[in-house]
């Protein structure tokens, strides 16, 4: 007998109101998080929505491996294995260097004082704004003037909604707990025909 991680039960679509359930079953995978987030039903869709529109790149400004990259960093700097699990990934299938991965995953330093990194100069200008964030919840101007040079305002908008969406995310997953979701068959195939 398996002991659930998670201290509330995962929603059942099966027994879920019309909408949540016509949401969960819409779901190309099942992730447990989907049924930790549908406990609030009248958010549960718009929020759905929300976190559809970071997978299309006609509705997400930033780059996809800029929103991994924000992604990964909040998973790793939270230490959220889960929120890590599900979005490495997507980084990988889509090109992410293994190197940038490891380095994010260590929560290394930008620009370590030897001067040696992985990191370019547009993801060491993100990093450094994620960074500040998790940190104050807030930026130095110069740290926002910096990274403007690289991003547009739409762009830089948008690096703050996904800090604010992710940490979200990670503050439910280790509040309430979750399990590893089981195995997910052509994983990778899913991620290329859903994520762009």
């Amino acid at each position: 007998m398996s002991t659930s991680q998670c201290l509330i039960p995962y929603v059942d679509a099966a027994t879920a109101s019309p909408d949540v359930a016509a949401a969960l079953n819409r779901m190309p995978m099942k992730r447990h998080i989907f049924h930790l987030l549908s406990h609030s039903p009248g958010l549960f869709p718009p929020i759905m929505s929300v976190y559809g529109a970071f997978f299309q790149s006609k509705t997400r400004a930033i780059p996809l491996l800029d929103w991994q990259l924000i992604v990964l960093r909040i998973a790793s700097t939270l230490k959220c294995g889960y929120e890590w699990d599900v979005n490495a990934p997507v980084a990988r299938v889509h090109g992410m260097l293994v190197e940038v991965m490891e380095q994010v995953a260590l929560c290394m330093e930008i620009l370590p004082e030897d001067g040696q990194t992985v990191f370019d100069e547009r993801q060491r200008r993100i990093l450094k704004f994620v960074d500040e964030q998790l940190q104050t919840y807030a930026n130095k101007p110069e740290t926002v003037k910096s990274l403007l040079e690289y991003l547009s305002h739409a762009e830089l908008v948008e690096v703050i909604l996904i800090i604010g969406f992710y940490v979200m995310i990670a503050r439910l997953v280790k509040s309430v707990g979750i399990d590893a979701d089981g195995e997910i068959p052509a994983l990778d195939d899913m991620i290329r025909a859903g994520v762009n």
